[in-house]
């Protein structure tokens, strides 16, 4: 019978996963339609003021995030970069929108940011290889 300590460690690493799981899929297809100039997404970077390579970066960002998040060594990476995104995110609608929709990044913020504290011996792994 498996102690209890082994227990919690296996639950928290099914949560981590699942909370990857659900990050991969909205920010890849979330960043796949930031290249449609018929998207919501062009509609909103445009009411916002920005101009329309910025929504193709910022696609391109989240898509690489959500490559990044698939494999454990490069997690971390992933993770910071959709943790700046919705912080930029947030800016945005504090700054634009008055702060309507500000919620919309929160539980994205929040689960990279416990995937990136989940995963910092890889990320300190990454940091001594490229040193």
């Amino acid at each position: 019978m498996p102690t209890r300590a082994k227990v919690l460690t296996i639950v928290g690493w099914t949560v981590v996963w699942l909370m990857t799981a659900m990050l991969v899929f909205v920010f890849g297809a979330q960043g796949l339609a930031k290249f449609s100039a018929t998207s919501g997404w062009a509609t909103a970077f445009a009411h916002w003021g920005y101009p329309t390579w910025f929504r193709l970066t910022i696609g391109g960002l989240e898509i690489l995030a959500a490559l990044l998040l698939v494999w454990p060594r490069s997690a971390p990476l992933g993770a910071a970069i959709i943790v700046v995104v919705m912080l930029g995110g947030m800016g945005t609608h504090i700054l634009k929108d008055g702060g309507r929709h500000l919620n919309s990044e929160v539980v994205p913020l929040t689960f990279a940011t416990v995937i990136l504290i989940a995963r910092r011996r890889q990320l300190a792994g990454l940091i001594q290889k490229v040193a």
